[in-house]
């Protein structure tokens, strides 16, 4: 277990670093680390967290997606993660989390486990393939909108980071001990 502890202390350290950096090249570098975090076929977290089986939770905005009317079809619509801007903030298991919806293009709805698969596996340079259908839309939606000079999908890994820092903050002493 101790080999796991160190490689978690790692891992802690990283994604600080890389919120503190906030640059695209370290959002890509995040999402790399989030995998091995969250998604791997043993996540880290979840192999830590065998004996101890802590409540670990995540702090998400649930606050509603807005009304449109019936004649209107959106483009893109995105929704801020980060909590401490919701009035409805919402406590999720790390499988509810990972299939919060967050962002959505063409009317198709995209998760926190896509974001993260798309900056891993493809802007990550995992998996480059153009023919890759499912990361299409996504590709389409990185390329086209922008706020504030950064991609709507660049706002989304960071919220997505913020609030896996945040819960790994409030967990790494009890997972370290």
């Amino acid at each position: 277990m101790g080999h796991y502890k160190l490689m978690f202390a790692r891992k802690f350290r990283e994604l600080e670093s890389f919120h503190s950096e906030l640059s695209n090249y370290s959002l890509i570098d995040a999402s790399a680390t989030l995998r091995y975090l969250l998604l791997d076929s043993a996540p880290l977290i979840d192999v830590l967290n065998k004996e101890k089986q802590l409540p670990i939770t995540y702090r998400v905005n649930n606050d509603p997606w807005h009304d449109r009317p019936d004649d209107l079809l959106p483009v893109l619509e995105w929704k801020e993660i980060n909590p401490s801007l919701s009035l409805n903030p919402a406590e999720l298991k790390k499988d509810a989390f990972l299939k919060f919806k967050c962002f959505y293009f063409l009317q198709q709805p995209y998760t926190v486990q896509d974001i993260l698969k798309f900056y891993a596996y493809v802007r990550g340079g995992i998996h480059l393939d153009k023919g890759e259908e499912k990361f299409q839309p996504l590709r389409d939606a990185f390329q086209t909108f922008k706020l504030n000079g950064l991609s709507s999908l660049d706002h989304s890994m960071r919220g997505i980071l913020q609030v896996v820092l945040t819960t790994l903050r409030q967990y790494k002493e009890a997972l370290l001990s």
